[in-house]
Order: C-alpha cells, then sequence, then structure tokens
C-alpha cells in the first residue's frame, strides 16, 4: 500500500479545497508523477477508483492513456464531476452504489446507461457468525446507529418515542454515533428532558468493530429515519444482517435494501407519528416481527456480500479487458476473490 498522493484540501468541517491555486497545482503535478511512478513499476492490469473528490480528474487522464482497465466506485448522491469531465476512453466506466445514484447521474446527463451497480459488502464481522437469538422481553428495544444530524432525522425518532410514552409503549432507545453539531445533540437531549423521555435514552456514542456488531445483538428494531437521499443504507443492511428488523424512511438508495412487509418497514420522511406507527406495530406483533427479522438475515447476507460485489467488478472488468484489444489476452480476473493485478485508490 503506498500513501503517497496528496489531497489538494482538507475534510475537516466539509469538503474544502486550497486556498492557495499555486500549491494545488505542485500537487496535482506531484501526484501524476508519483502515479506514474507506481504505474510503471507495478504494471496493473485493472484499476479501481475510489472517491477523488480533493484529488482531482487529471488522475484518470494517466489511466485513460495507458488503456488500462478501470472502474470508479460512486457512493455518495452526488456525481465525482461534471459531465464535461467524463473519461472518454472506453476503458473506463463508474460503478454506482445503488440504483438510485445511477438515476441521478443519468438525469445529470452522464452516459452511463450500462454501468453496473455495485453494493457496498458488508464485512466479514458482520457475517461470520449467525446472530444471536433475540430474546423477548415486554420492553422494545429500539437502536439508531449513524451520525448525529439534522438530515439524518434523529429528532423524529425522539418525537416517536414521545408518542410511544404517551400511549404507554415500554421501550428503550439506544443511539449510536457522534454529533455532527454539538448545538443539535444539545437540542436533542434538551427536547428528550423537556419530554421526559430522558430515562429510555442511552447515548452510546461512536462504536466500530465488535462493539458495534454486540450494539446491534441487543436490538430488536433499527430506525433508519434519514429526511433526504442516501447512496445506500448501510446501517439498515448492517441491522438485518444481525437479525435487527428496520424501519427506514426508504430516501434514495436505502429504498433498495428494505421490502416493505418482508424484511422491514418503510415510514413517512419528517414524520414522528409514522415513525411511531411503525414501533407500535412492532410491539404489538412479536411472532411478526420474528419472521421479518428471519427474512433480514437470509436477504442482506446473499444480496450485500462481499463475493456478489466481487462478481460485478469482475464481469466489468473482463467486458473492458475486450474493449482493450492490446490487454485482453494477458488479464486474469478470479471472480470468487479478485487476484487480478491491480492498482486502488
Amino acid at each position: 500500500m503506498s500513501r503517497t498522493l496528496e489531497l489538494l484540501g482538507s475534510y475537516e468541517n466539509g469538503i474544502s479545497r486550497l486556498a492557495d491555486t499555486t500549491e494545488e497545482q505542485r500537487r496535482q503535478h506531484r501526484n501524476q508523477q508519483r502515479l506514474n511512478q507506481l504505474l510503471d513499476m507495478i504494471n496493473p492490469q485493472a484499476c479501481l477508483v475510489g472517491n477523488l473528490d480533493l484529488l482531482g480528474t487529471d488522475l484518470h487522464k494517466q489511466l485513460g492513456k495507458r488503456r488500462i482497465p478501470t472502474i470508479q466506485h460512486v457512493g455518495f448522491m452526488a456525481a465525482p464531476y461534471g459531465p464535461q469531465d467524463y473519461p472518454q476512453a472506453n476503458t473506463y466506466r463508474l460503478a454506482f452504489a445503488s440504483r438510485e445514484v445511477k438515476r441521478l447521474l443519468i438525469a445529470q446527463g452522464f452516459p452511463v446507461d450500462n454501468h453496473p451497480i455495485v453494493h457496498p459488502p458488508l464485512t466479514s464481522a458482520m457475517t461470520a457468525e449467525a446472530p444471536i437469538p433475540k430474546r423477548q422481553s415486554p420492553m422494545l428495544q429500539i437502536g439508531y446507529s449513524g451520525l448525529l444530524m439534522h438530515s439524518k432525522g434523529v429528532h423524529n425518532l425522539l418525537e416517536a418515542c414521545v408518542i410511544l410514552k404517551q400511549r404507554h409503549v415500554p421501550y428503550q432507545l439506544n443511539l449510536a454515533g457522534k454529533p455532527f453539531s454539538p448545538d443539535y445533540l444539545e437540542q436533542l437531549q434538551t427536547y428528550a428532558r423537556q419530554q421526559g423521555i430522558d430515562r429510555n435514552l442511552h447515548w452510546h456514542g461512536f462504536l466500530e468493530d465488535q462493539a458495534i456488531t454486540s450494539f446491534y445483538q441487543q436490538l430488536d428494531v433499527l430506525v433508519f429515519p434519514s429526511l433526504h437521499p442516501e447512496a445506500f443504507g448501510m446501517v439498515v443492511a448492517e441491522a438485518m444482517a444481525q437479525g435487527v428488523v428496520p424501519i427506514s424512511t426508504g430516501a434514495g438508495g436505502a429504498f433498495e435494501v428494505i421490502t416493505h412487509g418482508v424484511d422491514g418497514l418503510l415510514c413517512e420522511p419528517g414524520s414522528g407519528e409514522s415513525v411511531s406507527a411503525a414501533l407500535q406495530w412492532c410491539h404489538g406483533n412479536r411472532q411478526k416481527l420474528s419472521v421479518l427479522s428471519q427474512n433480514g438475515i437470509r436477504h442482506a447476507r446473499s444480496r450485500f456480500n462481499s463475493a456478489q460485489s466481487a462478481k460485478v467488478l469482475d464481469q466489468t472488468f473482463r467486458t473492458l479487458a475486450e474493449l482493450n484489444s492490446s490487454s485482453a489476452t494477458d488479464i486474469q480476473l478470479g471472480a470468487k476473490d479478485l487476484t487480478f493485478s491491480g492498482v486502488t485508490f
């Protein structure tokens, strides 16, 4: 692994570009030199590209000149560059985290009708072992995992919890994640105290690795109340893989993860009442909830795994290699483990 490319800005407090254009040009030049040195050294047969927001699209030109089969994965609800910067090499494809991301770029004029969808796979930690069977309890264990920010709709989840209290539904809400803004976290905590639900809330903070797996194991349901379209509902897929029934607004690519009434429930964005209605159904229909849980385990683990993603990448790289006659006979891809010689950045 070589971490020698220099960012053209910073990700602190959002994306910000360098103010010094001369320094930006220097970094771009050095990055091109370093990439060329790396390509000369390893002579890759394929290249998988990620987010280039702070690296620039000029790097594509180096790959295009060498006719290296290249796939760039788009994992955000935004184009990685403008349509005018789309690489013209026939050895290049975009791969989308969901159909919703692809639909967005087609609407913006990108020529990507035949480009693949590659769902982000679950980590091995999420699928290594079968979920521990849930213990039935009168108290509904509700979870939220993700950034604590307004666009994620966490305040609507707290509004739903107020309604649960009013209707005497026993519950505990477990929240995992760090605040995007301290002010928003304070607003949530103040609202919880004012509404008398603070004793039903457990703030876990940021969790990772085994801690997040343990977090999911204690939940009955996980609420994903996002107000704005998401590229993919990874948190939803993770919860399903652990036997937790998701309740989601289905905004953006998250809609593709859940089949309503089969392996999860959909609710209206921005509506605490709609979230509460779904939670009340879960509390009053424990046997049906268990069926949704088992369906979710099966569906998430079969659809969102590394083998499925690798298969699509393999097929796409093969197509690109066939278009590039100079390397079509040399490239060797393995659909199971992607054992080709390549570069990823």
